[in-house]
This record gives structure tokens, C-alpha cells and sequence, in this order.
């Protein structure tokens, strides 16, 4: 008998502090409990039955997935593992120290003992082909689908075989004698597995979650003594940390009310945008929103929400966007608005999807330890693990409500550690995707990948834009052919567009109560004079205006701060704390927070208008702060780009506006004539123009569009003009002929930029997770997860000061998040960056110092030193 005293029972769990294990068989019902508490969720249940292809025995299936997340360890029944600690009665082996419990699952199946032992013979004739790739997926709940070792004791066989009292197929059998006991009606008769790929790919994510609740000492503590009962204890404990944590969400929508603009946000009325999305059909599971800037689209995002989960078709929210700051910025509207559709026992806070903030509302932690966080507001324990997802980035995807960056939402769709995890959670949620437009070729492939995948187990999306081109409108929507530029001109703007399962489009104009904006426009040849620059600015705040310069790049913004500041003229800039300053992104995240808020202050929907003022930053101030200015100074940058900046040109109606600015102004710095320097790559610091490194705005024939347009439109009228701006200057047929037009040097230029495109695009299907993909053990991840993620931003190391320092702001500051590019091609270690200092030197400068490098920080932001001798 397997259960006689002399059998050594298989540990599951084990503290080298202690010595107490617990049981294999317990731990493995944990997960499995786990699993079978978040499947009775009927979203989970009904993305499982999308996957299956048919809604034939869902149930059976459920059951059946449940008994295989059981068996999700079985690897842990092999000798090497179990003898890898030193309290396996002296038997230790230094050998098996590194063994682990997946890889060596595959030795297994080389053991006709082990094999028999596992029943995996006679589950395969009663549940069909299916199963292999469901065993499969069980076994990359560490994040990544198992890979067979190159090389094993042994060739693995040493893994299984007896030592001393413990025998693995002893084990084996009590593990499968347990589950058949507590998991029986996974064995009632009834059609075989599906052998769906997309079936297998959600199952890994879900049992990877699973692993995550289940192996968690707050809810399953260890139990050494065998116990055939054990699951009634497992089950209890995983419906407490299921509820504790949020995943059990269906209950939420019963008699909510029908959400409205008052009582979410206390407009007194919707605006059109708002008015129709709330009413679009909800047989329609992607819907794209293109209006511009300033109409409410936002709103109009948690309208749509609150409409499927009313319906019980989502519960849960992520809103991507294209920047960290845009995300911050954004999180407490959100977070403001959930707070009041959602009912107060759900004590859902908005999760902030920012890698290194820990956020949920407006309670920020801080890390305490490797697996635990401290929250500064002393929650109780409800509270605290209410909190769950805002502590790890892995489970930010699996909040009820999360605002962060599209990069998370990316991670979803490639071959790196915890995809599964990241799109199983996202399953259940509505996805917006803000400000699409800012994705280059390989992100917008990924993302296509990933809204087909959500869209395919039955997910709802939500894509946003103010100036989306129709080639990628048509590229995301499914369509196989991109519209003419002649159709694409002439589809209407602003419009809300649905794509349903067939593919089927439909354009919604929105008519009535928009408000029209007349925008003077201006080309000032000034890109190389700063000077110049800073005088235009100077002379319209003494006027009374409030003026925002926008550049390219941020030695170029801090050249015209610093104009400013060489003519005395400090009183007219943002300030922080009384010390004249600018907007970009390197800055302390500590001090980031600042400059929003003092942006805002400046420039805001409340600020009053006095003397004039002027904000100097870079592409940070184009996206989600709200404000209001009444001169746009900006860079020459591709025309989707700009209508977003002149969003920030009087975005809210006044009748107190200074005189003479009653239309609102933008002046486009350019170089001398045309953009053929930046074709030659000479306008590279301006972020103009592409060479070894890459460019900021890589296009130039787009960029030689932009710059015609303005000459050509001396008044461009938002939202009116918005649709044939862009096409104009984005739409590949009118490229190609403007390149036609301008010679041999800019069809060759156009090509180049054609095929880069082109190939990020492979790159990305070469990196992309595709749920349609075979899970078999040729399914593997490629060890490339930091080259990967590097492709879609997080090429920088986000340094942690040891302690915090007070900054130029006379502020504690800690946390730095520098670009790649800072470190010329030397990115500091792990051990330079835990141990970054900043201090003060004796001329008085901040020094921050990282291993090798030295920046400089003060008001004008990081700044690298050159290296001394």
C-alpha cells in the first residue's frame, strides 16, 4: 500500500528554517482549490468554453482542468527533488541540489513505472489527445512553458528511482489516489479534452494564477501529517484568499444602477462621445474611438465599462497608455470614478501599472522585503489584501481596475516569463488602449496580437486615439485590405467605428454639441536658435499669454530654458517650490509628481489667468495632464504628434482670455527650408531624422508633409480638419507621391523607412505569442526576456537611492528612471545601481552616481557629467 507507515511521504513545500514540509498532496490541492474557486467566476468559465471552440460539457472540462492543475507538481515526485534539501533522513545529495521539479518531468515519461504509476496511460484513452498539451501548459506555471534539460543525471532515469524508504511511484500513487478521491467528477464519462491551442494557452496563465494564490503561507500553511480530507481545508482557505483578493468579482454588478456623467464625474450633462459610446452595442467587442483631444474620451472609456460590467461581460478595467507620466497622471480620475460606480464592500482601488511605484488609490507602499510590502497608511488586513496586484507587476493585469502603461498589456504577447499569467488575467477585463497612434512598428504589431488573442476567448476592447491614421485603424480592426487614400480622407471625424465577430464596420459620426477650434498656424525657421525661441515666448507672456514650448528633445528644451533664464526673465517660468524649472522626464519620480502638479497649477483648467507664463518641456506635457494654454511653441514633429500638442492650445472654454489671444496660436519651429538636412541625418539632436541610434520622429517625408501642411492651412480647425491632416501626411499613397515629387534622395529615404517598418513587424511576429500555436514540447521561450522587453521601452534601470536625498526642490527624493542612451552603451550592474548614491558636491552641484557614471541634477533635470581624469 502506498500509504503504509514505511513510505516516505513527498514534500510539496519546505522551510530550511524549520524543517516542516508540507505534503505534496496538500500544496497540490491548494493550487487545485485555488484554481477551481477563480473558475467559478462565469467570465473565467465563459473565456474556458470560447477557448474550447464549443459549448459542449464546459463543465467536465472545468473539472478536468481542475484535477490537472492538481497534478500541476508532479515533477516533485522524482527522487532528485525530493532529497535536493538535507532532512530527507541524511540522504541529501549534492547532486540533486539544482534539480528541479519541471524539467525532469519529462524523464518521467521514459518509466513505464512512473507512467503507470501517474495513471497518465489510462487518462489519455479516457480524455483524448487534448491532454498532452494541458499536461504541458500545467507544468509552466513558474511563468514559462517547460523545456526538456539538455543534460540529467543519469539521463534523468537516477531522478526516479527509489532511495532508502522513499519510492516515487509510492508517491505517485498517493497523489493520484488523493485526487481522484477529491477531484471525482473530473472522471465522469463524457467527451474527450478539446485539443484547442488556445485552450491549453489559457489554461497555462490560469494555473499559473492558481500557483500564485496557492502558494501563499497568509492562506496555506503547512500541514506534514497525511490527512484524506485535507481538501475541505484547502477549498476553505481558497475561497478566503480568492475573496481577499479580489477575483471574485460576478457578484458586484447585482442592482447597480445605470452609471451617468453626474453621478460619475458631476458633469451636468454627457458630451456626444460619452453620450454615444455608453450606448454602443455590446455585440460588438472592439470598438475603436478616434476624437479629438479635450472631448472626453476618458469619460467616455469608463462609460463603456461600466456598461459591460452592468451587463456582466467584463469585471474588470485595464486603461493602457504610451508613457509612465501619462499614466500617473491619469490613475486618480480613474481611480475617482471607479470609486463611485463600484459598491464600497468591493473596496476596489485603482491599481497604478507603473514598475517600481506600489499604488492602489491613493495608498502608495514601499517595498520591505523580497516578498513583502509596507503601506504607509497601516491598512487593516482586508484592506491589505485587497491590494494584492499593486505589489508585484506580474499580477498587475489581475486587478479589478488598473491604470498603467501599454508595455504591461505587451507583455502579454510575447515569448517571455509570465505571459500566460499576464493574458489569462487581462481575459476578463476590458482593454482600452489610449493614444494608440504613439506605437511604433513592432509595438503595434504586438498589440495587434494581443487585442486578436483578448477579442478571440470573447474579451472586449476599447482602442483610443485623436489623430489614428486609417492604415492602422484598418490594420487593427482585421481588415485585410487598407482603404484608398481617397476613402480614407473622407471617413468621417470624429467617429466611433465597431468591429464585431464577422468583421463588420460601422462609423458613427459624432453630430451636435462639439465644440470647433480655429488654431492660427505659423512656421518659425528657429530649430538651431534657442535664443530666438525664448524671445517669441518672452514677448507673448508679457502680453499676458500663456505659452507652452514643446521640443523634440531634452537638451534642446533645457538650451531655450536656459535662454529664458540668460535674460533674466525667471518670473515668467514654471516654478516648484520658488525655484524656476522645466518638464521632462528626467527628473526624480518623486519630483515628476511635482512638476505635474505645478503644471497644472500654471496652466490648468482652474489656474487664473495673471501675468503671463511660460512652460518649457519635451513629448511629457503632449499627453494626459489637462492644460490650457494660449501659445504653442513646438517643434516640427510628425502631424498626428502635433494635433495632439495643440490639444494643449485652449482646451477649455474662457471668457477671461487676455486681448489679443482669443484664437489660439501655434508657431512650428523648422530649419531653414525643407527637412532635407534631417534626410541627410544633420538634425539628429533634434530629434529629426534617423541614424545609427534611431530617431525620435524617423519619417522625414512625413515630417516634409507636416511642415507643407502648415504653409499651406494658415488656420487648421479641430475637429474639422483633423481627418485630412493626417491622412494627408501619414496615408502611404500620399508619401509615395510626395517623395515621387521631391526627387531620388526622398524615394530612397521613404524606402528605407518602408523596410524598417516592415521589419520590425517581422521582428515582432518573430518575438509574438500566438495562442493558435501548437503547446507541445517544441513550444518553448527563447532566453531573451531583457533584449525583448527592451524593444517595447524598459531599456533603463530605475535606481533606488539607498536613502532619500533632498533634491533641487528641497524634496526627499529616492527614485530615478533614466533612458539607456544615459549610460552610452555601459548600463550599470545590479550592484551599481543598489548602490547609487546622490550628494552634494563642493561646488554645490547634486552628483548622482551610478558604478562608473556621473550625472549631474538639479532644476534643469539628470544631466551627464563628462568623465575627468
Amino acid at each position: 500500500m502506498p500509504d503504509a507507515a514505511n513510505s516516505m511521504p513527498a514534500w510539496g513545500k519546505f522551510d530550511e528554517a524549520s524543517g516542516r514540509i508540507h505534503l505534496l498532496e496538500h500544496h497540490c490541492a491548494d493550487v487545485a482549490a485555488s484554481f477551481e474557486a477563480l473558475l467559478a467566476d462565469p467570465i473565467l468559465v465563459a473565456k474556458v468554453a470560447a477557448a474550447c471552440g464549443t459549448g459542449d460539457r464546459t463543465d467536465l472540462v472545468v473539472q478536468r482542468l481542475t484535477y490537472l492543475t492538481y497534478l500541476h507538481d508532479f515533477g516533485k515526485v522524482s527522487t532528485g527533488f525530493q532529497f535536493k534539501v538535507s532532512r530527507r533522513e541524511g540522504l541529501h545529495s549534492r547532486t540533486w541540489e539544482n534539480s528541479g521539479h519541471i524539467g525532469v518531468a519529462f524523464a518521467c515519461f521514459g518509466s513505464e513505472a512512473m507512467v503507470e504509476a501517474f495513471d497518465f496511460r489510462e487518462l489519455y484513452q479516457a480524455w483524448g489527445d487534448g491532454l498532452g498539451p494541458l499536461l504541458l501548459a500545467a507544468l509552466a506555471h513558474h511563468g514559462r512553458p517547460a523545456r526538456e534539460p539538455n543534460s540529467l543525471v543519469g539521463g534523468g532515469r537516477a531522478l526516479w528511482q527509489p532511495r532508502g524508504s522513499y519510492n516515487p511511484c509510492d508517491a505517485a500513487q498517493v497523489l493520484v489516489k488523493r485526487g481522484k478521491e477529491w477531484f471525482p467528477k473530473a472522471f465522469e464519462s463524457g467527451p474527450p479534452l478539446p485539443a484547442e491551442p488556445e485552450l491549453a494557452h489559457l489554461f497555462a496563465g490560469l494555473v499559473a494564477l492558481a500557483d500564485q494564490i496557492g502558494s501563499n503561507e497568509e492562506f496555506f500553511r503547512f500541514e506534514d501529517a497525511r490527512d484524506p480530507n485535507y481538501i475541505a481545508r484547502a477549498r476553505r482557505r481558497a475561497q478566503r484568499a480568492v475573496l481577499s483578493r479580489k477575483f471574485s468579482r460576478h457578484s458586484w454588478a447585482e442592482g447597480a444602477p445605470k452609471p451617468t456623467v453626474h453621478a460619475l464625474f458631476d458633469h451636468p450633462v454627457p458630451r456626444p462621445v460619452q453620450e454615444i459610446l455608453s450606448e454602443a452595442p455590446l455585440d460588438y467587442p472592439l470598438v475603436v474611438l478616434e476624437s479629438e483631444t479635450g472631448s472626453g474620451k476618458t469619460e467616455a472609456a469608463i462609460l463603456r465599462f461600466a456598461t459591460l460590467w452592468r451587463a456582466r461581460l467584463v469585471d474588470g478595467l485595464y486603461f493602457a497608455l504610451p508613457t509612465r507620466a501619462a499614466a500617473k497622471q491619469l490613475h486618480s480620475r480613474v481611480d475617482k470614478a471607479l470609486r463611485r460606480l463600484l459598491p464600497d464592500q468591493a473596496m476596489v482601488q485603482t491599481v497604478l501599472a507603473v514598475p517600481g511605484y506600489i499604488q492602489a488609490g491613493s495608498a502608495e507602499g514601499r517595498r520591505a522585503g523580497k516578498f513583502s510590502v509596507f503601506w504607509e497608511d497601516k491598512p487593516d488586513e482586508e484592506l491589505r489584501q485587497a491590494r494584492w496586484a499593486a505589489e508585484s507587476s506580474r499580477n498587475y493585469l489581475s486587478a479589478p481596475a488598473a491604470v498603467g502603461t501599454v508595455d504591461q498589456v505587451l507583455l502579454a504577447g510575447l515569448r517571455v516569463k509570465w505571459a500566460h499569467l499576464r493574458s489569462a488575467s487581462l481575459a476578463r477585463s476590458l482593454l482600452v488602449v489610449d493614444e494608440v497612434h504613439a506605437s511604433d512598428a513592432y509595438m503595434s504589431e504586438i498589440l495587434k496580437g494581443v487585442l486578436k488573442a483578448h477579442l478571440a476567448l470573447g474579451g472586449h476592447a476599447l482602442v483610443m486615439s485623436a489623430t489614428l491614421g486609417s492604415s492602422a485603424r484598418q490594420s487593427l480592426m482585421g481588415a485585410q485590405q487598407p482603404m484608398d487614400l481617397s476613402a480614407a480622407t473622407s471617413y468621417p471625424y470624429p467617429t466611433v467605428s465597431l468591429a464585431g465577430s464577422v468583421k463588420k464596420t460601422r462609423a458613427i459620426p459624432i453630430l451636435g454639441g462639439t465644440r470647433f477650434k480655429r488654431v492660427a498656424m505659423n512656421v518659425g525657421e528657429l530649430l538651431t536658435e534657442p535664443l530666438r525661441i525664448a524671445d517669441r515666448a518672452i514677448e507673448a507672456a508679457r502680453r499676458g499669454a500663456r505659452v507652452l514650448i514643446i521640443r523634440n528633445t531634452v537638451l534642446e528644451a533645457i538650451a531655450v530654458w536656459k535662454a529664458i533664464c540668460d535674460q533674466h526673465q525667471q518670473r515668467l517660468l514654471l516654478r516648484v517650490k520658488s525655484v524656476p524649472t522645466l518638464h521632462h522626464s528626467r527628473f526624480a519620480v518623486e519630483d515628476r509628481h511635482l512638476l505635474d502638479q505645478e503644471v497644472e497649477g500654471a496652466l490648468g483648467k482652474s489656474a487664473p489667468y495673471g501675468t503671463g507664463t511660460i512652460v518649457v518641456g519635451t513629448q511629457t506635457l503632449e499627453q494626459s495632464l489637462d492644460i490650457d494654454s494660449d501659445l504653442l511653441i513646438t517643434d516640427i514633429c510628425p502631424v498626428d504628434v502635433l494635433l495632439q500638442r495643440i490639444g494643449r492650445l485652449h482646451r477649455h472654454e474662457r471668457a477671461n482670455r487676455p486681448s489679443g489671444w482669443s484664437t489660439p496660436r501655434c508657431l512650428v519651429i523648422t530649419p531653414q527650408g525643407d527637412m532635407g538636412d534631417a534626410l541627410r541625418g544633420k538634425l539628429l539632436r533634434y530629434g529629426l531624422g534617423s541614424g545609427k541610434q534611431g530617431g525620435v520622429y524617423p519619417n522625414v517625408v512625413c515630417l516634409e508633409a507636416t511642415r507643407r501642411l502648415v504653409l499651406e492651412m494658415p488656420f487648421w480647425t479641430v475637429p474639422g480638419d483633423c481627418r485630412k491632416l493626417v491622412e494627408e501626411a501619414t496615408h502611404p499613397e500620399s508619401l509615395a507621391a510626395l517623395a515621387q515629387q521631391l526627387g531620388n534622395d526622398w524615394r530612397e529615404h521613404l524606402t528605407k523607412i518602408e523596410g524598417e517598418t516592415a521589419a520590425g513587424s517581422v521582428f515582432a511576429r518573430l518575438h509574438a505569442l500566438r495562442r493558435t500555436e501548437s503547446f507541445d514540447e517544441k513550444f518553448v521561450f527563447p532566453d531573451i526576456d531583457q533584449m525583448v522587453r527592451s524593444r517595447i521601452g524598459e531599456d533603463g534601470p530605475r535606481i533606488k537611492l539607498t536613502e532619500p536625498v533632498r533634491g533641487p526642490f528641497n524634496e526627499l527624493v529616492s527614485t530615478f528612471n533614466l533612458p539607456g542612451h544615459m549610460f552610452q552603451g555601459k548600463m550599470p550592474d545590479k550592484a551599481a545601481i543598489e548602490s547609487a548614491t546622490l550628494v552634494n558636491s563642493a561646488s554645490g552641484i547634486r552628483i548622482l552616481e551610478v558604478g562608473e557614471h556621473r550625472f549631474s541634477y538639479g532644476a534643469e533635470g539628470v544631466r551627464r557629467l563628462p568623465k575627468t581624469d
